[in-house]
């Protein structure tokens, strides 16, 4: 199935799945380039596996008529890899355009897939990526040619240091197909993914059944790919084609967004139950998330404490797992909080941008300062072959060491420190 997905690709954007307002910020945005005055220097993609992030800057080189340059997942992303792929990618043309005529303003669109995978801080000793996003952030301010990023998780990337100046250099599109089930983008979604798949059907002589797409988009949700894949492979049982449903079933974890989104707006209990199962985050973080958006789904003070007593039921069961080292109360909390959509008669109608927990940023913002002062420490000790214990009640000189620029510039290429790093000890 994948040999037929790849020859039946879009090949312009207007054939582009998605929303006609993602459509128009994209053209606005490659139009800039085109026009040589680019407003933003890279393009942030961010949604789903599937949905079309991919495709949609392969799309854009063939109707720009340029390479398209990819640092994909596999490859390594630290900063000398970097520098040597993306670096030369964005600063100078392609020896095979030489001669050739192009009227775009570039020489080739760099992809930078699944770019919230890059990590930043950890150290060359241990293995790993380093500096990646650093240097990243210096090429997105430096390229001569569009840099589009994808990724799956934003918000993830978005709490990375040095990931600041790439957003504020970017156009950022969330790759979401709808907002939420029956409004017109839903509709327009699901009319035009079914007419992409009739049309796939005709043309390699499978018989097309309505009711399977139907079946199978309930399923996969946004997952255009899947979709598409699933949908082809139930119309090849021509004898069972029921049973192929089942067979075509794939496990795909769920972030923590989705299943929110689930919990609250679908409102269909066995789904999000479903989720939940399959889920990449603690059931702790799931009534984290509940707990701080809920205020924003319960305009009415009844249902906000309603729905807040529901949370607190689910809660206690989370006692019970640290009091008696019993996680199977972990099922039951799930299984309570899931519904908590029970509790809101005047639910919120419109869109809402669900927001992350403050308590898990504050959190995850001391895990990294720990790791970053654990790893200074480390260097540094290296560098003055001094026990981790002295090097540490001694960071405070190299405090002040670094306060003079020539120090710090020093200091830093010696020890190839972070800004995590950095910011450590100007903290002392």
């Amino acid at each position: 199935m994948t040999a037929i997905i790849e020859k039946y690709r879009p090949r312009n954007i207007s054939e582009l799945i998605v929303s006609q307002r993602i459509i128009q910020e994209i053209r606005n945005w490659i139009n800039l380039w085109k026009e040589g005055t680019p407003v933003k220097k890279a393009l942030i993609l961010y949604g789903p596996p599937g949905s079309g992030k991919t495709t949609t800057a392969t799309v854009l080189a063939n109707e720009a008529g340029v390479p398209l340059v990819e640092m994909n997942a596999s490859d390594e992303r630290n900063a000398d890899a970097m520098k040597r792929v993306a670096l030369m990618a964005s600063q100078y043309g392609d020896l095979m355009n030489i001669g050739r005529e192009n009227d775009t303003g570039f020489e080739k669109i760099i992809l930078i897939d699944e770019a919230d995978n890059i990590f930043e801080g950890r150290s060359r000793a241990t293995g790993g990526d380093s500096g990646g996003i650093t240097e990243l952030s210096k090429i997105v301010n430096r390229t001569r040619n569009p840099i589009i990023l994808t990724m799956n998780d934003f918000y993830a990337f978005r709490r990375k240091s040095a990931s600041r100046d790439i957003i504020n250099n970017s156009l950022v599109l969330e790759y979401k197909q709808y907002k939420r089930r029956g409004d017109s983008d839903y509709k327009m979604f699901r009319t035009r993914l079914s007419q992409r798949i009739r049309d796939i059907a005709s043309r390699e002589g499978l018989k097309y059944s309505q009711d399977l797409v139907d079946r199978i988009m309930e399923k996969n949700s946004d997952d255009i790919r899947g979709t598409i894949n699933d949908s082809l492979a139930a119309f090849s049982f021509a004898d069972e084609p029921e049973l192929a449903v089942e067979l075509t079933y794939r496990d795909v974890q769920t972030n923590i967004y989705n299943t929110i989104h689930t919990t609250f707006k679908d409102r269909i209990y066995d789904k999000t139950l479903s989720e939940l199962m399959d889920k990449d985050f603690t059931t702790e973080d799931y009534l984290m998330w509940l707990d701080k958006n809920l205020p924003a789904e319960a305009p009415d003070l009844k249902d906000l404490s309603e729905a807040y007593d529901l949370l607190s039921q689910s809660d206690r069961f989370i006692g019970r797992v640290i009091k008696k080292q019993h996680y199977a109360f972990k099922g039951y909390a799930e299984e309570i909080a899931a519904g908590i959509y029970t509790r809101l008669e005047n639910q919120n109608q419109s869109y809402v941008k669900y927001e992350f927990p403050s308590y898990i940023m504050k959190m995850s913002r001391m895990r990294e300062t720990r790791e970053a002062r654990k790893s200074v420490t480390t260097k540094i000790s290296k560098l003055t072959h001094s026990g981790k214990k002295r090097t540490n009640d001694n960071l405070w000189f190299f405090a002040g060491l670094i306060k003079g620029k020539e120090n710090l510039e020093d200091l830093t290429d010696r020890l190839d420190l972070s800004e995590k790093e950095i910011n450590v000890l100007k903290k002392r």
